[in-house]
C-alpha cells in the first residue's frame, strides 16, 4: 500500500516515480508498506507493516515483515496467502523453511505452472458447487513440478466463477451474468483443504483491502500524514491498527444485537470522540461565549 503520496515534501526514506500533469513531468514522493493481516475472521485483524526502503522491491520488504510476524504471531497461522507478485520460488521455500503453507495467485500465459495446469485441465469436465451469487466451475489437480526451485510439488486450482448480477437500469431491473477466472498454487494437499475452502481462502485475501484498508483510509485517516518522518509513520499506522481492532472488538463482544442493528462501527468511533472531546477538553481551550 502507498503512504502519503507529496510533489513538496521528502524524507531519505521516500520512493519517488514520475507523473504526468497537464503534459509536464512532476517527481512525486511517497511511503510503501506491506501490512500482514488475518483473514477468514469476522473482523479485520492487521497485525504488523513494513515500510519498503528506497528502491527496493515489495517481497524484499514482505520477507522482512514475516521474519519478525513469524517469531511474534507463531500460533496466529499456518498458512501465508498473496497476490500474484508473490509466485516463486524464493518467496515459496522461505515460507516452507518456517513450517508455513502458501497459497498465492497465478497469473501471466507465460508462466510454466499456468501452461501445464491448463493443459490438463483443458481435457478434464469441471467439477462445480453452488454459490448465493452464482455457482463456480473448478478444475483441482496435485502434483505440478513446474515451478523450478520450489522444494515440493505444487497443487493448482482454476475456477470459472459465473456471477449473477442486477442493476437497476432506466427504471428497470436488469439481470446479467458477469465470468471471472481465478488461479490459485498452493502448498497444500486436498486432504488438508478441501476445495470449495481453498478457494474461499483465496479470495478472502481480498479481507486486507475492503476490511482493512479502504476502511481506515475512508474513516480514520489511514492517508494522511501527521508527521512525515518513517518512524513516525510506522507508530501512527501501527497505533491505528491497535485502535481498529479494539473498537471492533468492543463492537462485537460487548454491543447488543439490538444496538448493533441500530448503531454502525463508525457510529460508535464518531460516539467515542464526541464524548472524548467533551470530556477531556484542554485547560487552556476557553469555550466561546454563545450569544442570549
Amino acid at each position: 500500500m502507498s503512504f502519503f503520496s507529496s510533489r513538496k515534501r521528502c524524507c531519505d526514506q521516500c520512493q519517488q516515480r514520475t507523473v504526468t500533469v497537464h503534459g509536464e513531468s512532476i517527481t512525486e514522493y511517497y511511503h510503501q508498506g506491506v501490512v500482514c493481516h488475518l483473514t477468514g475472521l469476522n473482523l479485520a485483524l492487521p497485525l504488523d507493516v513494513e515500510l519498503l526502503r528506497p528502491g527496493e522491491g515489495e517481497e524484499t520488504a514482505a520477507r522482512r515483515l514475516l521474519e519478525r510476524v513469524f517469531i511474534n504471531y507463531r500460533r496466529f497461522f499456518d498458512v501465508v496467502s498473496g497476490d500474484a507478485l508473490y509466485f516463486d520460488a524464493p518467496f515459496i521455500n522461505f515460507c516452507l523453511d518456517h513450517h508455513k503453507k502458501v497459497i498465492v495467485v497465478v497469473k501471466g500465459e507465460q508462466r510454466l505452472l499456468l501452461q501445464d495446469a491448463d493443459g490438463l485441465f483443458d481435457q478434464q469436465p469441471p467439477q462445480c458447487w453452488i454459490e448465493p451469487h452464482g455457482h463456480i466451475l473448478y478444475w483441482d489437480e496435485e502434483g505440478f513440478t513446474s515451478c523450478e526451485g520450489v522444494q515440493q510439488p505444487l497443487r493448482v486450482l482454476r475456477a470459472e466463477e459465473i456471477i449473477h448480477r442486477r442493476e437497476r437500469i432506466a427504471g428497470q431491473w436488469v439481470h446479467h451474468d458477469e465470468l471471472h477466472h481465478w488461479c490459485w498454487a498452493t502448498t497444500l494437499s486436498k486432504q488438508q483443504l478441501g476445495s470449495r475452502f481453498l478457494w474461499r481462502a483465496g479470495h478472502d485475501r481480498w479481507d486486507v483491502e475492503n476490511d482493512c484498508f479502504n476502511t481506515l483510509v475512508t474513516n480514520w485517516g489511514l492517508n494522511h500524514c501527521y508527521k512525515h518522518d518513517p518512524v513516525a509513520i510506522v507508530n501512527f499506522v501501527l497505533t491505528l491498527f491497535v485502535v481498529y481492532v479494539l473498537l471492533q472488538c468492543f463492537y462485537q463482544r460487548n454491543l447488543k444485537p439490538p444496538l448493533r442493528g441500530r448503531l454502525t462501527l463508525i457510529g460508535l468511533a464518531n460516539e467515542f470522540s464526541l464524548n472524548l472531546a467533551n470530556a477531556c477538553q484542554a485547560p487552556w481551550v476557553i469555550p466561546r461565549p454563545r450569544p442570549p
